[in-house]
């Protein structure tokens, strides 16, 4: 039933659905049954004339075991289907095209990395509360807020996370163009997308961003921010754009590039200049500190026992607080290191590449 009011718009999107209707099917019927059973009970068992008395009734074990059992193993039901679907879209995607996301009051910043370029130039590319994708490739958005807490919400695609200050946060998805919007009439779209003065002038990027584009080779979704964040939160609107691959490559070329120099490149630069190669070698040897081949996106132990993933956050806290997580077989000697934030995520984007 959700599918009839929203948009299905993800690889992920129908076990939301499903998962939705199951939930509204099971609650409904019971519902219905004890609504039924009070409504037979209260005619059944009314109150005749005046002379009848009530009976006594005694408990029931079977009964009570019933309405205990039976529900408890429907909500361990739904809990095994949410689990699997849950860790089905937490799961990290090698082949994901990874896209930094930076909120703020009140907009989207979009960054796509240097690979996705064709001219071979190194540097990352912008966009702001329009975000580019394309269509049935995974992508994982890498999400941090440079002020206070937000929250990502595409309903088309069954996905949200809040987006918070001192640590990254993720969102997966694989986007489609859905039939709806392959089959929507210009007529409709116009009628779907259009906008007041008003909302022109503060919100134009969640207008129609396919016009001009052939049915179905582009889709426009809606960005929400669901958490709210001062005045203007409810200006705080995007647009996903799901474009087909070759028109995708064309939307890139059209983007600026990113300010700043964040760029494996540069971390390289960063890697040389900064002492990193003293203590972290590049191909898998061990020196004072662990190499830097094969480092991201896997989990290590720490000397605590603890096992962690190596992401964004934990390279981040491991050159400016290093000895917070020390990974096992290593000593807490590594002094924190004074990186700015484009450094170290331009270091995370070279270990990215050492494969």
């Amino acid at each position: 039933m959700l599918e009839w009011f929203i948009d299905t718009a993800s690889e992920f999107a129908p076990k939301v659905n499903y998962m939705m209707n199951l939930v509204n099917l099971v609650t409904g019927l019971a519902f219905v049954l004890t609504n039924g059973a009070l409504v037979y009970f209260i005619i059944r068992y009314r109150r005749r004339s005046e002379n009848d008395e009530t009976s006594r009734v005694n408990n029931s074990h079977t009964v009570e075991a019933v309405w205990t059992i039976v529900p408890s193993i429907v909500f361990v039901f739904f809990y095994i289907i949410g689990l699997k679907d849950f860790r089905e879209l937490r799961a990290a995607q090698d082949e994901a095209t990874k896209i930094r996301v930076t909120a703020k009051q009140w907009a989207w910043e979009f960054a796509y990395p240097a690979s996705l370029r064709t001219d071979g130039k190194d540097r990352a590319l912008k966009s702001y509360n329009v975000l580019y994708v394309e269509e049935n490739k995974p992508v994982t958005l890498i999400m941090k807020s440079s002020d206070v807490i937000h929250s990502f919400f595409v309903p088309a695609f069954r996905v949200k996370e809040d987006v918070v200050g001192n640590i990254y946060t993720y969102v997966q998805f694989t986007p489609l163009i859905s039939e709806t919007q392959t089959n929507m009439k210009e007529a409709e779209r116009k009628a779907f997308y259009a906008l007041t003065g008003e909302q022109e002038g503060k919100i134009p990027q969640v207008k129609d961003q396919c016009v001009g584009y052939a049915p179905g080779t582009c889709a426009t979704y809606t960005i929400y921010c669901t958490e709210y964040c001062g005045k203007d939160h409810s200006y705080m609107l995007g647009s996903v754009v799901v474009l087909k691959a070759e028109l995708y490559r064309k939307k890139l070329a059209e983007l600026e590039e990113a300010s700043g120099a964040i760029s494996p490149a540069e971390g390289e630069k960063i890697y040389g200049a900064s002492g990193c190669k003293s203590c972290h070698s590049l191909d898998g040897s061990k020196l004072v500190g662990p190499s830097w081949k094969g480092l991201y996106g896997v989990k290590r132990k720490l000397t605590t026992g603890q096992e962690v993933l190596v992401d964004e956050n934990y390279i981040t806290e491991a050159i400016l607080n290093p000895n917070s997580q020390v990974p096992e077989g290593y000593a807490p000697i590594m002094p924190p290191q004074d990186l700015s934030e484009e450094q170290i995520l331009s270091v995370i984007e070279y270990i990215k590449t050492l494969k």
